[in-house]
């Protein structure tokens, strides 16, 4: 075995791997069946999860440490994972499989220090079957991906990040039809699935991520395979395929979702080499051990060499907080929910409401529990905002008001204080060619300003006041007169006013957050708060500021990694941290994604939400799959996390 490696690290180095043989003895129990090369040694020495009539936890001499009678096929598995059974935590090595002759999935575990080997879960089976498997872990959450050779699959949340053990469907998803092998980085979010005759794909692996599908490398002419990929499997920011006709193994460096082909491996010593299984740093950090599986001439050990380059880490770890309530999901599927405003009830703060916009039908309000209390099909609406104590006519209202794409309009609903119940109550043209993003405004004189801007970039500040109706003097109509206009160099949406500081902050989404004054005569030329990058990653999106008794935090959407950046509301504009809403398997609430508005509040709203809360859309619900949403989040969660004042 010193000697092959030793040739085939002089082959990679060179590039001349034609000629090498990789080949080594394997002990009789190893050599045929499937199995895996595992991390966990024994005395230095490999192991191995071996499956056929029983499933086996083996040594390098072939030696069964632990056993479980139950026939198996197919394979693949993570270390460690922490399981909880009761009160008691475990670190283990949980693999997946499909047990026969029933054609179900599901998981075992294997306890290192133990020895102990267990059935763990059953998924209820399929009705298709199973072309292959392989697991994905993201966020803490331990997930499988059962393949259907019709071209979808299924996404099952197999053990949540508590470490319960439970299955739960997260979606169906569409692959590449006739898929004979799949298998997930989780490092890098990437689903690679292996398409019979046509080439390798790649897509987002969690189940958050949006569909659709980009090309790793296809078979010749379109790219470099010169026969079809039977298995995969994944290495340090890369992967390895079999190409089984050419009796080769190709190694792609995959290094942000970037990729290209480094190595060619020939094995001779095979037929069709079928089933490729990996793990790194058995003999050193720097070396893969790979067990390449053949049918007729069993299973084939070997070493290669593969240097990693490390990634380099944003300077704001995303810290992942769980949703306390979810809405009721929109009527369709589509783009149609967008951006919530929070009416608090000044009286009874637990009767607060959510209102949110879907932008296919118009208004809609929930209550503190999620659940729908009126809606408006009143236009194609895409931002609100919400302001209190606004004169119209004799009485005090508050009024919630959206952007109507319909007309390029601004529709306004009156909100009565006492009941919190919501009424249309009339529109207010303006001139722009495609209204867009929009927010509220008002000063210490109780001066209330409406601000859209358009997708040229136009933002328009308009003074909202209510006048008597010309056609029936007893009655008062919305009038809006439009008092400064100032420009972002490219698409903006996100806009919110911190009215104690007389202040506005608005998004250009492919570039930057940016503020300035609020008032009408505070000019036109904004300021950078913080560029999207790293951190902030476009589309910039949604954003809200909470006030708090210290400090006041300015939260915005960073749509690109489904992630929200909070940041001192005053200058320097400190970041002073990043959170991702992730799923809640034991309530039952996905996790959001693709967020476009939020909006926050500082109030004691009661229950979870005493410190306040976040409010924002989900783009992408499962769990199960259904139309879009509102998320709500504890701000004493948000707090707590990032150690905020």
């Amino acid at each position: 075995m010193i000697s092959l490696r030793k040739s085939l690290l002089a082959c990679l180095f060179t590039g001349l791997c034609s000629s090498v043989i990789a080949d080594a003895s394997l002990p009789p129990s190893l050599k045929d069946g499937l199995i895996a090369p595992l991390p966990t040694l024994l005395q230095h020495q490999s192991t191995f999860l071996a499956l056929g009539d029983d499933i086996h936890w083996r040594d390098a001499s072939g030696k069964s440490l632990a056993q479980l009678k139950l026939p198996a096929e197919l394979l693949d598995w993570r270390y460690p994972v922490q399981l909880q059974t009761g009160k008691i935590i475990s670190s283990e090595l949980v693999a997946a499989t499909v047990f026969l002759p029933e054609q179900q999935p599901g998981l075992v575990a294997l306890d290192p220090e133990s020895g102990k080997l267990r059935e763990l879960l059953r998924l209820p089976t399929p009705e298709f079957k199973i072309e292959n498997l392989c697991l994905s872990r993201v966020n803490g959450h331990l997930s499988l991906y059962l393949l259907d050779e019709r071209g979808t699959a299924e996404h099952w949340l197999v053990v949540d990040a508590k470490g319960t053990a439970n299955a739960k469907l997260l979606r169906r998803l569409p692959i590449a039809p006739n898929c004979k092998s799949c298998a997930v980085d989780d490092e890098q979010d990437l689903l690679f699935v292996a398409e019979e005759g046509i080439g390798i794909w790649a897509q987002g692996a969690s189940e958050e991520s949006a569909p659709g599908r980009v090309a790793v490398d296809l078979q010749k002419p379109f790219g470099s395979l010169s026969g079809s990929v039977e298995s995969l499997a994944i290495i340090p920011q890369g992967l390895v395929a079999a190409v089984a006709e050419e009796k080769q193994l190709a190694l792609y460096s995959t290094n942000k979702s970037k990729f290209k082909q480094q190595q060619l491996v020939d094995l001779p010593n095979t037929d069709e080499p079928e089933v490729v299984k990996a793990v790194v740093g058995v003999a050193d950090k720097n070396s893969l051990a790979l067990v390449v599986g053949d049918e007729k001439t069993g299973n084939h050990f070997l070493f290669l060499p593969w240097d990693s380059v490390p990634q380099k880490k944003s300077p704001h770890t995303i810290v992942s907080i769980t949703p306390d309530v979810q809405t009721q999901v929109m009527a369709r599927f589509g783009d149609a929910a967008d951006d919530p405003a929070i009416w608090v009830n000044k009286k009874r703060s637990q009767k607060s409401l959510v209102i949110g916009t879907n932008k296919q039908q118009g208004l809609f309000v929930y209550d503190m529990q999620g659940r729908e209390v009126q809606h408006f099909n009143t236009g194609k609406l895409n931002n609100v905002d919400v302001r209190y104590g606004v004169q119209f006519g004799k009485k005090v209202v508050d009024i919630a008001v959206a952007t109507n794409r319909d007309d390029n309009s601004l529709a306004i609903y009156t909100i009565d204080p006492k009941n919190g119940k919501l009424r249309f109550s009339g529109s207010v043209a303006t001139d722009l060619e495609e209204i867009y993003g929009f927010c509220l405004y008002q000063n210490g004189s109780g001066v209330t300003y409406a601000i859209p801007n358009g997708k040229s970039g136009e933002f328009q500040q308009i003074q909202l006041s209510a006048v008597i109706d010309q056609k029936d003097r007893n009655s008062h109509v919305w009038q809006g007169k439009k008092v400064r206009s100032f420009f972002v160099k490219s698409q903006p949406e996100g806009c919110v006013a911190d009215d104690k500081n007389q202040r506005l902050f608005v998004g250009e989404e492919d570039e930057a957050v940016w503020t300035i004054g609020a008032e009408p005569n505070a000019g036109t030329q904004v300021e950078l708060v913080l560029r999207a990058g790293d951190v902030l990653v476009a589309d910039v999106e949604g954003m809200g500021i909470y006030q708090g008794k210290n400090k006041n935090y300015l939260v915005v959407s960073s749509q690109g990694n489904n992630s929200y950046v909070i940041l001192d509301a005053t200058a320097p504009y400190k970041t002073r941290g990043v959170i991702r809403v992730d799923l809640d398997a034991g309530r039952g609430i996905d996790g959001v994604s693709e967020t476009d508005g939020l909006e926050v509040t500082h109030a004691n709203l009661g229950g979870a939400f005493g410190e306040g809360m976040l409010v924002v859309q989900d783009g992408h619900k499962v769990m199960p799959e259904a139309p879009q949403n509102f998320k709500y989040v504890s701000w004493e969660k948000i707090r707590t996390v990032l150690a905020l004042e």
